[in-house]
């Protein structure tokens, strides 16, 4: 019996707005015959779930329970980071495949890092490989987390 899935969380935050300051935004303004729009960026929170060890039918309500998790917290993007698994079976894969749905039908995005051969495999056996959202794979990369500000809990 192979090690049981682990999940790591990197919580990462970046904040958009409107362009200038409070202060802009408080000034009167003078009244111009011609409207004025400033488009403002939705808040970004990406979650980024690490997971290691096997994913199967043992151990799915894992990764399950921490999706379901992130998304009541208001998460607005989620990835999963495959390359610390060792196996991943048909339950596993199912699972994210179904969550992936999930997600993007509840308007958050959703992304994968592609995990070694033997999880890659698993993906390509179930024929959901080309369905799914991988990233690039960046061989030899530094891990996604590490280039993004941590969010406060």
């Amino acid at each position: 019996m192979g090690r049981q899935l682990a999940v790591s969380a990197v919580r990462t935050r970046k904040a958009g707005g409107a362009e200038g300051s409070v202060e802009d935004r408080a000034r009167p303004q003078a009244p111009s015959s011609e409207p004025k729009l400033t488009l403002a960026n939705a808040p970004v929170w990406t979650h980024t779930l690490i997971l290691s060890g096997e994913l199967n039918r043992r151990s799915v309500h894992t990764l399950e329970a921490e999706i379901e998790h992130v998304c009541e917290e208001g998460v607005t993007a989620i990835t999963l980071d495959l390359r610390g698994l060792t196996y991943i079976d048909w339950t596993g894969v199912a699972v994210i495949a179904f969550r992936c749905n999930l997600c993007k039908r509840r308007g958050c995005d959703f992304a994968l890092i592609p995990g070694p051969p033997v999880v890659q495999h698993a993906f390509e056996q179930a024929g959901v490989r080309d369905a799914l959202p991988f990233e690039n794979d960046d061989a030899g990369g530094t891990p996604i987390e590490a280039h993004q500000e941590q969010a406060p809990r």
